[in-house]
């Protein structure tokens, strides 16, 4: 059958606001009392916070046992990439990626011309660069603790993930097994290296923006830095209602029909965020391939069958294959154990693009977001000092991280963004028992006077508002804001939104019976998602550049009050101090002393589970194998055979069961460590 749209009925913009609140994203510190009278306003523990529930995921999801393992599959699987790449190819240490080796950008987002800074280690940097702790934090003054002082370094470049090597898809094999692309060289992104000799070589690209942990990331309302990955999943791309033509295929068994449907799952930004990773030409694909490809790919192959699973992992480990290797099914095998048949029984072809696929193909993408949705949701790291302390456990703190906790709720403000179990409004807003949360809010700015905003999501000045507007932008399908508060002022000036919800002005902070105007100002621009602190300790490097190194640089960051007071953060990029708009209010000076300093750090370093430091259930993995840059370095790179791209060097990480990394292997270390 043809590629072909269903009939849809939208929802207004309101109404799917009740089924939200109905399916609450998490549960704050007022729904579960802490039994510690100690601990300050605005934390909780973890522990018995459930994940957020999924109405109607009956509809698609057979054996919940069965997606949380095709997920944990499908996210370790080098396999699944062009050039070897699997979702844990950039979150392998505690959820995130502790590589120094070719993890520089150019600050693509800002610099499309791919040039790279001078660092502030007085090191060009480039691709296939090696970072070292001199070339940190980005923004360097004379003096770390004043922002007013003489600017040292400003630096556009990001630290993130090395992915694919630049390439444009051609075809599946005709065995369907493997990828036939092109080498595209040079890299017009810069992702290059200038042999001596004058010869371009192509070395992995690397990502715009720096990795989060996917560990918690279950509780996020949206998830990726800017917000793209919708709280409503589609069965298809991260965009979520954005993209009308999102479908799915159904099969009715008793007309033996396929017909197109529509997915509407709530609280599934994990499932959308899951999508978006595998066709990205700079993340794991190579450019122009379709899910569908994917799919055809994938389903015929053994699961992880390249790659050493412990038997005793507390997920695979009971059907690891005889030889060590992967286990001893295939994917579509488990597609069918996980799925209703619905969604993958027929055997009527589904045209898309001028190619034909089956039904369990082209309907692959919606398998993977569930899955992969499945696993993650069972990556909770809730067992810390600090969640042992908030459940009355009064010596699970030491002294110095009691009082790093009491400045973490008070002088350093912390708390006003961190908050609530997962410490981050990013969150905790969707709550019906808080009264001073909603999607959309009003507060005094860095200015002192009002602007709208995205709850959970604020410009702290790590850097330039020019360089990377963040949730200020729109998304490519429908192009419209990914800010709620700039789709509520679309609403209030008479036009629609892409997505459903609710302004509830009664929440405000500033003028709460004030409707909020279509051209009142926001502080939208240069916004980020607050991430999660747990684990903090071992996620470095940090914030959406990653252009700081270590926590006591990003105490310091926040002690000054930020990196830039002017120099265009704000919406009219002036450098006037209407600049400062856009400011979160509580990047100010905070006066601390080095010793209250080292205490919040001491206190932050109390949100570690140590399941996740010594990789132990659930946070255990099967092998795998990461390109660490190439051969040479940011001047001279050894190239493979065809001359156009650099031989890799790979880093094992050994697979590990239920009891986590052997004594002999060491914790999981944190960035430069």
């Amino acid at each position: 059958m043809k590629n072909q749209k269903p009939n849809k009925q939208r929802l207004p913009l309101l109404g799917l606001l009740p089924v939200l609140i109905m399916g609450v994203v998490s549960q704050s510190e007022a729904a579960y009392p802490s039994s510690n009278p100690s601990l300050p306003d605005g934390m909780a523990s973890l522990q018995g916070v459930p994940v957020p529930p999924v109405p109607g995921i009956e509809k698609y999801v057979r054996n919940k046992g069965y997606a949380e393992l095709l997920g944990k599959a499908l996210f370790w699987d080098m396999q699944v990439g062009s050039d070897g790449q699997a979702c844990g190819s950039c979150h392998f240490s505690a959820g995130a990626d502790n590589r120094v080796k070719n993890q520089l950008g150019p600050g693509l987002l800002d610099d499309a011309n791919g040039v790279f800074d001078i660092l502030p280690s007085g090191n060009q940097g480039g691709a296939n660069y090696t970072l070292t702790a001199a070339d940190f934090p980005f923004y360097k003054f004379s003096d770390t603790r004043d922002r007013t002082s003489p600017h040292l370094f400003e630096v556009d470049d990001v630290v993130s993930s090395q992915g694919v090597f630049r390439a444009e898809f051609v075809s599946l094999t005709p065995d369907g097994k493997d990828e036939e692309c092109t080498i595209v060289n040079p890299d017009e992104a810069g992702f290059f290296v200038t042999n001596p000799g004058g010869s371009k070589v192509n070395v992995r690209r690397v990502e715009p923006r720096n990795t989060p942990t996917m560990i918690n990331a279950i509780f996020n309302f949206r998830n990726f830095w800017d917000g793209r990955a919708n709280n409503i999943f589609n069965g298809v791309d991260p965009f979520g209602r954005r993209n009308p033509d999102a479908v799915v295929y159904g099969w009715d068994k008793y007309s033996n029909s396929l017909s197109p449907e529509e997915v509407h799952l709530i609280n599934s930004s994990a499932a959308s965020q899951a999508v978006g990773p595998v066709l990205s030409p700079f993340e794991m694909s190579c450019d122009k391939k379709g899910f569908q490809h994917v799919g055809r790919k994938m389903l015929q192959k053994r699961a992880l069958a390249g790659q050493k699973v412990h038997n005793q992992d507390s997920v695979l480990g009971y059907h690891v294959h005889t030889s060590g290797k992967g286990l001893k099914f295939k994917y579509k095998t488990l597609v069918e154990k996980a799925f209703n048949k619905r969604y993958w029984g027929s055997n009527q072809p589904v045209m898309i693009g001028g190619e034909s696929f089956s039904q369990m193909e082209a309907n692959f993408s919606l398998f993977w977001g569930l899955a992969i949705q499945a696993y993650e949701s069972t990556l909770i790291s809730d067992k810390t000092p600090f969640d042992r302390f908030a459940k009355g456990s009064k010596r699970a703190l030491t002294d110095q991280q009691k009082r790093g906790m009491e400045i973490f709720a008070g002088q350093g403000s912390c708390v006003n963004c961190h908050a609530g179990p997962e410490f981050t409004k990013a969150a905790t807003h969707l709550l019906p028992e808080n009264e001073e949360e909603g999607l959309v809010e009003r507060m005094l700015m860095g200015d002192n006077n009002p602007s709208v905003y995205d709850n959970g999501f604020y410009n702290i000045s790590v850097t330039p508002t020019r360089e990377d507007i963040g949730l200020g932008n729109v998304d490519p399908i429908s192009n419209k804001p990914l800010s709620f508060t700039r789709q509520a002022q679309i609403v209030a000036a008479g036009g629609n939104a892409p997505d459903p919800f609710e302004v509830d002005h009664s929440t405000f902070e500033i003028d709460p019976d004030v409707p909020l105007d279509p051209n009142e100002r926001n502080a939208v621009d240069g916004a980020f998602k607050v991430p999660g602190l747990r684990n903090v300790a071992l996620t470095g490097p940090y914030m959406h550049n990653g252009g700081m190194a270590t926590l006591h640089q990003v105490v310091r960051f926040y002690n000054r009050g930020g990196n830039i007071e002017f120099e265009g953060n704000g919406v009219d990029s002036t450098g006037s101090a209407a600049a400062k708009s856009n400011f979160d209010p509580d990047i100010r000076p905070l006066g601390l002393t080095d010793q209250q300093e080292d205490d919040l750090v001491a206190f932050l370093e109390s949100l570690t589970d140590e399941r996740v430091r010594w990789a132990k259930a659930p946070f255990d993995h099967p092998q795998l194998f990461v390109p660490n840059g190439s051969p040479g370095d940011e001047n001279s790179v050894v190239a493979d055979g065809t001359g156009l791209q650099g031989v890799d060097s790979l880093l094992e990480i050994k697979a590990v069961g239920r009891n986590g990394r052997k004594p002999s292997q060491g914790p999981v270390k944190n960035f430069l460590e």
